[in-house]
């Protein structure tokens, strides 16, 4: 979403509509197509609200198709506002219209960008007004007034945070570049400039942690038998942060995550539905799971992986750039001609490169680095001998996380089914026949690229309660592939630098 976003908000030379007249056919065409889709959600929004009420016992039958043609429904936003910008004119329309006189000339208003995807943002606010009503009733009948629902504006300002924090604030600061290139170019060429550009990216993410507290609602976990509990867990596990919070969603989502690269400003954060109803012993190894990225270092392994690879790949650009510029041969020259015709459309390319690159490459590293997570988790509930067959109150569990018996490999297991069955996630493998399973297997496995899908992480999990010696040779492969990758990056940055120059690439960077 974030490079979407990003890609609608780039220099592009929109196209016209496809038919006259061009103002009023932009118009017509993105609202008519933005319609049609509010049209699906609220057809998806009675259908939950009947048949929930006709008959209650349909509830779980209801809630699986109301996510199911939801996340369809996604798509089908995303598939409407890239009409509207790239065949109905949206975007040319904004880029004619939403000018101002800069030095002599027409240039297009700070921030304007953020009008190009307007659908998009108008279908996403008005899904979330339109939804209300389908998941509050969903929530009366599965929870049966266990725990209140959000009003409407609870419920908006929710989702607001959410998209705010995860989505706008990368896109927000790409679209203010470009408006300071567009009105003061001379203090983007400076060193200074691009060396702060060049900070703000690991500054915001030692910051990060600061910023969710107020944008998620974030609060500290109240005085109790739970934080006690976590705050000695912590101790046995040798893990330092500085305070476990609780994310209120009115029993939305059952989760729990951590961030913050140093421990002082390192969170533990858990939602208020996986304190309610995950048992004490899964709910501990939840936690040993979060504490697992951080004692094997993955957000400072992700932070170095990120500002390699978008470096090494903004030297790849810059090489094609070069090559294409001041090549001799006849199918440079050839090509150089062809892309003439669009060269604002140059700045496309790079963007779906790297959300590519980050979707397969880090997808992959994420997904080992859950593993090796789920691991610790499994850990964090392990007594020291590699046989036994259950715990008790008597229990002496291994301290630092240092060994790994069959009953914390099965509780952690237990705790990833509970957790995927109160988010109500389907089985990756469902389905009557063949093909409806395997397309329901990849659109889980597409759903959960960066964990990978949870039948898989606890199918594994469980095979290794039978053959726990398998995590060192696991253990063994992520060293190795860590090394590999981070060397591999350094290299390319290395020769690619020299070849298209150092200078040439901080400017770019």
């Amino acid at each position: 979403m974030v490079f979407a976003l990003i890609a609608a908000c780039l220099p592009i030379e929109w196209p016209h509509p496809l038919i006259g007249p061009e103002r009023e056919a932009a118009l017509v065409l993105s609202g008519g197509a933005v319609a049609a889709a509010f049209g699906l959600a609220l057809a998806l929004r009675g259908w939950v609200i009947r048949t929930v009420r006709r008959d209650p016992l349909r509830r779980y039958e209801a809630a699986r198709a109301y996510n199911r043609w939801r996340r369809v429904l996604f798509f089908v936003n995303l598939a409407v506002a890239a009409a509207c910008v790239l065949a109905f004119g949206w975007g040319w329309r904004v880029q004619s219209e939403l000018l101002i006189f800069w030095d002599g000339e027409a240039r297009l208003l700070p921030f304007a960008e953020l009008a190009v995807p307007l659908p998009y943002f108008v279908l996403l606010v008005g899904g979330w007004l339109v939804y209300y009503d389908a998941e509050r009733a969903l929530h009366r009948v599965l929870h049966l007034g266990e725990r209140p629902f959000w009003s409407r504006s609870a419920y908006l300002l929710y989702n607001l945070r959410q998209f705010a924090l995860m989505v706008m604030l990368p896109v927000l600061l790409w679209v203010a570049q470009q408006a300071l290139g567009r009105y003061l170019p001379d203090i983007t060429r400076t060193l200074v400039y691009k060396l702060g550009s060049l900070a703000v990216v690991p500054g915001l993410i030692l910051l990060m942690p600061l910023l969710m507290k107020p944008l998620l609602g974030l609060r500290p976990m109240p005085p109790g038998p739970v934080r006690d509990r976590f705050v000695a867990l912590a101790r046995r596990l040798e893990f330092r942060c500085a305070d476990f919070l609780l994310w209120p969603t009115h029993g939305a989502i059952a989760n729990a995550f951590i961030t913050g690269l140093l421990p002082r400003v390192r969170y533990v954060v858990f939602t208020d539905r996986i304190l309610d109803d995950l048992p004490p012993d899964e709910l501990d190894a939840v936690f040993g799971h979060e504490v697992g990225h951080a004692r094997h270092g993955h957000i400072w392994l992700y932070a170095g992986f990120l500002a390699l690879s978008l470096s090494v790949l903004a030297a790849l650009v810059l090489f094609v750039e070069q090559v294409i510029e001041t090549g001799t041969s006849e199918e440079v020259g050839r090509l150089r001609e062809a892309l003439k015709g669009f060269k604002t459309w140059a700045a496309l390319p790079p963007v779906v490169l790297v959300t590519a690159y980050l979707f397969v490459v880090f997808g992959a590293l994420s997904r080992w680095c859950e593993r090796q997570a789920d691991l610790f988790g499994c850990r964090a509930m392990s007594c020291a001998d590699p046989t036994c067959t259950g715990h008790d109150e008597k229990t002496v569990y291994a301290t630092g996380g240092r060994c790994l018996c069959p009953t914390g490999i099965r509780t952690f297991a237990r705790a990833l089914d509970r957790v995927r069955d109160l988010n109500g996630l389907d089985a990756d493998e469902g389905g009557r026949h063949r093909l409806g399973r395997a397309a329901r297997a990849v659109w889980g496995w597409l759903r959960a690229w960066q964990h990978g899908p949870m039948s898989r992480r606890i199918a594994y999990l469980s095979d290794l309660a039978t053959r726990p010696h398998d995590e060192r040779r696991f253990q063994r492969r992520l060293f190795a592939l860590k090394w590999v990758l981070m060397l591999s990056l350094l290299a390319a940055l290395v020769v690619l630098g020299q070849a298209v120059g150092w200078r040439a690439l901080l400017e770019v960077l």
